[in-house]
């Protein structure tokens, strides 16, 4: 089983930039050379959209920040597609020959509902330094299991070369918190390349609509002898948003341990992450240790912040 200890505050912006005004929304993070690993994550204008930034930050020493991007490595889309009013991380993933594949999330505005949400990718062939979109389509696109959502997938490498992909899908809403929010449950298929899939995939995780309304942005990662699905908790009693965990050996049955958290607990009043600790994203950095980083309260707008996780 995991341990997680809270590391603390990472990064806030300064607002000095004219693109990135505020948050840090959602980071997603890859393993450098020379110890660093980069975190990409939403990076808010004064409008509210978000593009894609990154920071550095040590790996042996997680809260300092040691180089910030000057200009987004990934911008909204075109006037009228998936991504026109925003994009933010799902999951980086890095290649040992330097490519780096970056899946996103696109904000679409709707009128007779809030907003759509499918997935994106770009792609590096610099190590992470510049992106280019695969495709001006999500390759996550709307299917009957996902009609408003079907996004934030994460991929991890399987033993016969193909890749596990997570995802979140849904069709509804619920209300709860005085509005009507989606709902989402995490799903599973097998890719051959990371990028075709499925219309339809095997639904793995699925919220409890007397406790959460959605399980979000699941980060899949293979820890000592298990597979983890990492992801955030949209918690309806107080709207604290919290970070939950399910486990598997094979990627075909997962049992929930939300309960590796237990003993992480939301900031005193007036620090970052005093209401959410959201998005988590999971990185190995030796044989027993990895990091979690996340976003803290208003999704992102406080900063980010990291927890060490032990495993065997």
């Amino acid at each position: 089983m995991i341990h997680a200890e809270k590391l603390g505050f990472i990064f806030k912006p300064d607002g000095d930039l004219d693109w990135w005004k505020s948050h840090s929304m959602a980071p997603s993070p890859i393993l450098m050379k020379g110890g660093l690993i980069r975190i990409f994550m939403g990076c808010w204008t004064k409008d509210n959209i978000s593009r894609i930034g990154y920071i550095d930050i040590e790996s042996h020493n997680p809260t300092k920040v040691i180089n910030i991007s000057k200009y987004p490595v990934l911008d909204i889309g075109r006037d009228g597609c998936f991504d026109e009013n925003g994009v933010f991380p799902a999951h980086a993933y890095s290649f040992n020959d330097g490519t780096v594949y970056l899946y996103y999330t696109g904000f679409q505005l709707g009128q007779k509902i809030r907003h759509y949400n499918f997935g994106g990718l770009a792609i590096s062939r610099d190590g992470g330094d510049s992106f280019e979109r695969y495709s001006e389509a999500p390759i996550l696109d709307r299917s009957d299991e996902g009609l408003f959502v079907r996004a934030g997938q994460s991929i991890e490498k399987a033993d016969d070369d193909r890749f596990h992909v997570v995802y979140s899908a849904g069709s509804s809403w619920h209300k709860c918190g005085g509005e009507l929010r989606p709902v989402y449950d995490v799903y599973y298929q097998k890719s051959e390349d990371g990028i075709s899939l499925n219309k339809v995939g095997k639904r793995v995780l699925e919220c409890d609509l007397d406790i959460e309304h959605g399980l979000g942005r699941p980060q899949i990662v293979k820890l000592g002898n298990f597979f983890y699905i990492f992801y955030t908790r949209r918690i309806i009693e107080d709207m604290r948003y919290f970070i939950g965990c399910a486990r598997s050996t094979d990627c075909s049955y997962w049992e929930r341990v939300d309960s590796v958290f237990d003993s992480i607990e939301f900031g005193s009043t007036g620090s970052f992450d005093s209401e959410m600790i959201y998005f988590p994203a999971v990185i190995q950095v030796s044989d027993t240790h990895a990091l979690l980083f996340y976003s803290g309260n208003y999704f992102g707008r406080d900063g980010i912040g990291v927890l060490e996780l032990a495993f065997k």
